[in-house]
């Protein structure tokens, strides 16, 4: 019986995600990160209200299968991974319902980018427009990141990229979401 207990004990550490207490806390239009332990690469969405997050979901993909996908591109630049894993499409989901790998790591956080918040009507604006709408996951132009920041801030930003200066704006995604955003109001007058 010993080791029937030393396996569960085991089980059970493997399974576990560490939510920080901000997260407790958050408020509409915070930005969520889920920081994978192994990887150094983040999952990032903006908080809606009620335990619920807009992010990237990519089907029945975890967040291990998207840093695949990830890193495919990010080693093979011509690939999309699409022939592998599925495409992106923006969702709402509980944080609690989010698959994710042991050890990761949930928390508020809107002080790495050092940029000033858009009003929350807008960042609800942003998030309904965008919701449902499918895209091709692309780690160095459209990521979960660039598609928070340009949620919270109204622009993409990424700062996990080694070789792209720190918090400086993705003119390229930032001028599609905007034409997204202004496409889709001309569509509803």
């Amino acid at each position: 019986m010993a080791r029937h207990g030393m396996w569960n004990n085991l089980l059970s550490q493997v399974m576990w995600k560490q939510m920080d207490k901000s997260v407790s806390t958050a408020e509409i239009g915070d930005l969520i990160e889920f920081t994978h332990p192994y990887l150094g690469f983040s999952l990032w969405g903006v908080y809606m209200g009620k335990g619920h997050v807009i992010h990237f979901g990519v089907g029945d993909e975890n967040m291990t299968q998207k840093a695949c996908r990830s890193l495919v591109q990010f080693m093979l630049p011509g690939s999309k991974g699409d022939g592998v894993l599925k495409k992106t499409t923006i969702s709402s989901e509980s944080i609690a319902d989010i698959r994710l790998p042991a050890g990761v790591r949930i928390r508020v956080n809107n002080a790495k980018h050092q940029l000033v918040p858009s009003m929350v009507e807008l960042m609800m604006h942003r998030c309904h427009t965008f919701m449902n709408q499918e895209f091709k996951y692309d780690l160095i132009n459209f990521n979960s990141e660039h598609f928070a920041t340009f949620v919270r801030y109204g622009q993409a930003v990424c700062t996990q990229i080694p070789f792209q200066k720190k918090s400086s704006g993705h003119v390229e995604t930032t001028a599609t979401l905007e034409l997204i955003m202004q496409q889709r109001m001309e569509t509803e007058t």
